[in-house]
C-alpha cells in the first residue's frame, strides 16, 4: 500500500442502508493525488453524462489527501458532486478536525449514493458504520446538530459534518459545515445532502495515522514548517497579520490597495471600511480564537455581539464571507456584519454566494426593477441590515421572493431579466468571491481576477483556477496556513507515499492535469447547458466599468484587456479558442480516457 493513505473510501447507500468499502485505485491516486483531484476521476468514472444533480445517480464525495492530518494547515478536506447551482462540476473545501479523525478511522474517503426514504446521519467508528435515523435532527441548525449527536453517541470527540435548514430544503447555494464553524460553501454540496436526506456525517477514529513511506523526512519538513512560520520575516508580515485579526484584517488591506467590493463591486475603496475591519472586531466582538488540527496560526477569530437588538449573535467571520455580505450591501455595522454572518453560518448557507444574491437585489430596488411588493414588503436599501437579514433568512427558508432567489443567479435571472444581469456579479451561475475583476490575481498567476473568475471551473470563484490550487485541493493542505514552498509540500508528498515525484516538472504536469481534468467533465456536461466553453467563460458588463473614488479612480479593466487575457489563459492550458482542451493536450496530461466523452459531448 501506498504511504500516507488509508487505502479505502467507504460507500454508503442511502437507498438500501449497505455500507461498503471500495479499495483506491493506487494509480489513479498516484495520477490524482487525493483530496478535489480523486474525487474528480471518481465522479467521472462512477457517473454517466448528464446526470441531474438532484437524481438517485447523482454522488456526493467527501475526500482527504495523502498528507490530511500530517502537518499544521493539511486538516482540509474536499466535497465533489454535480451542483444543482451552475450544473456543472461542484467542489468546495473545509477544514477543522473531522479530515484527520476520518483518516484515523481508516478511510480515505466517503461516497454518498442513492437517496433515503427518510433524514439520516451516518456515524462511522473505525470499522463500524451505521446509518441512523436523523428525523429528530432536521430542522435544526448546525451548531444544535453538532452538540445534539455528540450527546447521542455518548462521545464529545465525534466530529461532525452536517447541513442546516438550507440543505433541508436544497437551497442552491447550501453548505456543509463542520463542527459548526468550518465550511464548504460554494456550489450547493448542503443542497444535494439534503435532496439525499443525509442531515450529517459523524465520524470518531483511534487507529491513527496510515504508515507513512519516510516517516523521518516528513518529520523534518513540518519541523521546517513550524520555523518557516514563526520566523521574524514571516511574523512580521502575515503570521502577525492573522494571528491578531484573521481573515478580517482584509478589509481595511483591500481597500487601502482599491479591490475592495463595496456596493455590488461599484467601487474598490469606502471610506467607511475602517467600522468592520479586523482592529475594531477585536476591540468589540472578540471571545476566542481557534484553529484546525495542529496549526498554530489560529485564524479563526469567534465574535459575539454583547449589546443590542442582535445581543448574543455568534459568528466565526472570514473575509470572503464577510466581504460579500457586508461590502457589497454598504453594511458598515459591526453587529450587523456579524448578525448576518451568524444567519448563515447556522442556517448552513454560502454567506458569499447569499451576499452576491442580496446586493444584486439591492441595486434591483435601487434602479426599480424590484419594487417593495416584489420583495415581501422589505425595504432592501443599501446597509439596511434588518432588510438584509430578513431575505437571507427567506432565502434559506424558501419564503417569498427567498424561494425563487435559493435557486441561484443561473435559475432566477432569465425569469426577472429587465437589464439586472449586467450587475449580476457572477460566472456561470457561482457570485464572484471577494477581490475585484480588474485587480491582478495576488498568488502569482499573470492574469486578472476577472480572468480567473470567468475561467474557473466552478464558476466565478476566486479558487481552484491555477495548477497551485489544484495541488493545495487535493494535497489537502491550507494555503494561508502552510509556511512551506510548492517544492517543499512536493517533497512531503513523495516522503508520505513513496513517490518520486520532481519540482517544477511534475508539479506543473500533474498541476495541470487535476485542472483540465475538471474542465473535461464540465464539457462532458454540457457545461452547464451553454456550448462552447468560450460562450460561457464570461463576466457581467459592470466588470468592465471605470471606477471612481479613492484609491481605486480611474482604474478599469476593458473587454478587450479581459478577452486578451482569456486567450491566453486558454493557450497556456492547452485549449483551443472555445475553451476546449485539444486532444494533443489530454493525451500529454494522461487524460486519453475522456476523450470519448467529449467527442460525444460535441467538443470538436
Amino acid at each position: 500500500m501506498i504511504g500516507g493513505y488509508a487505502g479505502k473510501y467507504l460507500v454508503v447507500n442511502l437507498t438500501d442502508g449497505a455500507c461498503t468499502r471500495i479499495p483506491l485505485d493506487e494509480g489513479a491516486a498516484k495520477a490524482f493525488i487525493g483530496g478535489q483531484g480523486y474525487a474528480n476521476w471518481l465522479l467521472w468514472t462512477m457517473t454517466a453524462p448528464q446526470i441531474d444533480p438532484f437524481s438517485d445517480e447523482s454522488l456526493v464525495i467527501v475526500s482527504t489527501g495523502p498528507i490530511t492530518g500530517l502537518a499544521g494547515g493539511t486538516d482540509r478536506g474536499d466535497i465533489t458532486f454535480k451542483s444543482p447551482l451552475t450544473g456543472l462540476w461542484g467542489n468546495s473545501q473545509f477544514g477543522g478536525f473531522w479530515c484527520s479523525e476520518l483518516k484515523y478511522a481508516g478511510y480515505d474517503g466517503v461516497i454518498l449514493r442513492g437517496i433515503a426514504d427518510d433524514p439520516v446521519y451516518v456515524l462511522i467508528q473505525d470499522d463500524e458504520v451505521a446509518v441512523r435515523d436523523a428525523r429528530h435532527l432536521w430542522g435544526c441548525g448546525v451548531a444544535e446538530t453538532d452538540q445534539r449527536l455528540k450527546e447521542e453517541v455518548k462521545d464529545p470527540f465525534v466530529k461532525v459534518l452536517c447541513i442546516g435548514p438550507a440543505g433541508e430544503k436544497r437551497c442552491h447555494e447550501a453548505s456543509v459545515v463542520q463542527n459548526a464553524q468550518h465550511f464548504a460553501a460554494r456550489t450547493g454540496g448542503g443542497a444535494v445532502m439534503g435532496h439525499k436526506k443525509v442531515k450529517a456525517i459523524a465520524v470518531r477514529g483511534t487507529k491513527g495515522m496510515p504508515p507513512l513511506a519516510d516517516p523521518a523526512t516528513c518529520f523534518r519538513i513540518t519541523e521546517i514548517d513550524v520555523k518557516t512560520k514563526w520566523s521574524e520575516d514571516a511574523l512580521h508580515r502575515r503570521m502577525f497579520r492573522w494571528l491578531k485579526f484573521g481573515p478580517q484584517a482584509s478589509h481595511v488591506e483591500r481597500a487601502d490597495h482599491g479591490v475592495g467590493i463595496f456596493k455590488n463591486f461599484e467601487e474598490g475603496d469606502h471610506p467607511d471600511v475602517a467600522l468592520i475591519g479586523g482592529p475594531r472586531q477585536l476591540r468589540v466582538n472578540r471571545v476566542r480564537d481557534d484553529s484546525c488540527t495542529y496549526c498554530p496560526v489560529g485564524c479563526i477569530h469567534a465574535s459575539l455581539v454583547r449589546s443590542g437588538p442582535m445581543k448574543g449573535a455568534y459568528a466565526h467571520p472570514k473575509w470572503d464571507s464577510t466581504a460579500n455580505t457586508a461590502q457589497q450591501t454598504q453594511l458598515f455595522d459591526l453587529n450587523g456584519m456579524i448578525y448576518c454572518n451568524a444567519l448563515c453560518n447556522d442556517l448552513g448557507m454560502d454567506a458569499e454566494g447569499v451576499g452576491n444574491t442580496v446586493a444584486w437585489a439591492m441595486e434591483c430596488y435601487e434602479k426599480g426593477l424590484l419594487s417593495r411588493e416584489d420583495l415581501d414588503g422589505l425595504e432592501l436599501t443599501w446597509g439596511n441590515v434588518e432588510a438584509e437579514a430578513k431575505l437571507i433568512w427567506r432565502i434559506c427558508h424558501r419564503e417569498g421572493i427567498g424561494d425563487r432567489l435559493a435557486d441561484g443567479f443561473k435559475h432566477f435571472l432569465p425569469q426577472i431579466g429587465r437589464g439586472s444581469e449586467a450587475f449580476a456579479m457572477q460566472s456561470k451561475g457561482c457570485g464572484f468571491g471577494g477581490y475585484q475583476p480588474y485587480a491582478w490575481h495576488t498568488f502569482g498567476e499573470p492574469y486578472r481576477w476577472g480572468v480567473m473568475y470567468a475561467v474557473n471551473d466552478i464558476g466565478g470563484h476566486h479558487n481552484t483556477a491555477s495548477e497551485s490550487g489544484y495541488w493545495a485541493n487535493s494535497l489537502t493542505y491550507c494555503s494561508f496556513a502552510t509556511g512551506l514552498p510548492d517544492a517543499r509540500k512536493l517533497e512531503l508528498l513523495n516522503a508520505a507515499t513513496g513517490y518520486t515525484y520532481t519540482y517544477p516538472e511534475d508539479w506543473n504536469h500533474v498541476g495541470r492535469r487535476l485542472m483540465i481534468l475538471a474542465r473535461a467533465y464540465n464539457i462532458r456536461e454540457g457545461y452547464g447547458g451553454i456550448m462552447p466553453p468560450s460562450n460561457a467563460d464570461v463576466l457581467p458588463q459592470k466588470a468592465f466599468k471605470r471606477f471612481t473614488y479613492g484609491t481605486a479612480e480611474g482604474e478599469q479593466m476593458t473587454e478587450h484587456e479581459w478577452l486578451n487575457g482569456r486567450r491566453q489563459w486558454y493557450a497556456d492550458h492547452g485549449c483551443d479558442e472555445r475553451g476546449i482542451p485539444t486532444k494533443e493536450t489530454l493525451r500529454h496530461l494522461g487524460l486519453d480516457f475522456t476523450i470519448p466523452g467529449l467527442e460525444q459531448a460535441g467538443a470538436w
